[in-house]
């Protein structure tokens, strides 16, 4: 259970949600819980899923407007802070500018039907940027090799090995390697849709694996998931082909045999 508590605390400060929309009316909101599930997701109204349609177009745009830059700023960062000490054309003060965000922003809210406004850390948007990343650089689902390890132990910290950080990369590094088919496709489905929520419900049995099987009694966002995934994914991607291999058990032999 105390896994599960820091997993869960964890999870929070990763979440994706950036846009705050309009909730003032309340036709259409609905916070009961998914029924039908193998786990307790709570149900998203209307206005909830446009907005992380909205968010994925946003960071879709990011990276697609830098390439290199996005890659290099995943590469030195984590899921909780960003090493701006080692990215030659980012700074804290101007991230949001030099990436574009505001253009991106105004082009994704031009074709939306929300009226927004973006409140967003730099970590949210990192780890929006982890899916997109990933999508653009993995054509293909991504094939784990017989030998990856269990925990990609060369993944880059920005700030030292910060509880949240390790945290979340154990986990995505579990999920990712117990069910890459289907992290692979939750990250390739629309927010929202049917194959988002087949690819999820199919991810639980790891869910149980790796977070417990308390997991199966807590409140989820289906963005919580997805986030965790997402750096998972795109750490297999970056840093799986240089990470140490697992190493195989050998079966101890009787000399005198």
């Amino acid at each position: 259970m105390k896994r599960l508590s820091i997993i869960l605390a964890t999870a929070s400060m990763i979440a994706t949600p950036v846009v705050a929309q309009d909730n003032s009316d309340p036709v259409g909101r609905n916070d009961n819980l998914q029924t039908g599930s193998r786990f307790k997701r709570q149900s998203e109204a209307a206005n909830v899923t446009d907005a992380r349609v909205m968010q994925k177009a946003v960071a879709r745009c990011v990276v697609y407007r830098n390439k290199q830059l996005s890659r290099e700023l995943l590469a030195n960062s984590d899921t909780v802070s960003i090493d701006f000490y080692k990215l030659d054309d980012v700074d804290a003060d101007g991230m949001f500018d030099q990436l574009d965000v505001g253009d991106c922003l105004g082009r994704a809210a031009k074709y939306g039907t929300l009226s927004i406004r973006m409140n967003i850390q730099f970590r949210t948007l990192r780890n929006l940027m982890a899916e997109e990343v990933y999508l653009m650089d993995q054509d293909d689902p991504l094939v784990l090799p017989a030998n990856a390890p269990e925990y990609l132990e060369n993944r880059n910290y920005a700030t030292g090995r910060h509880p949240a950080a390790v945290a979340t990369a154990k986990l995505s590094d579990c999920l990712t390697l117990n069910d890459v088919a289907n992290s692979d496709a939750l990250l390739r489905s629309r927010p929202g849709s049917d194959e988002e929520d087949q690819a999820i419900e199919a991810i639980f049995p790891s869910l149980e694996t790796c977070a417990g099987e308390g997991i199966a009694d807590a409140e989820i966002e289906t963005s919580m998931v997805r986030t965790v995934i997402a750096d998972g994914m795109w750490a297999r991607m970056h840093y799986g082909p240089t990470a140490p291999v697992a190493v195989a058990e050998e079966e101890t032999k009787d000399d005198d045999a």
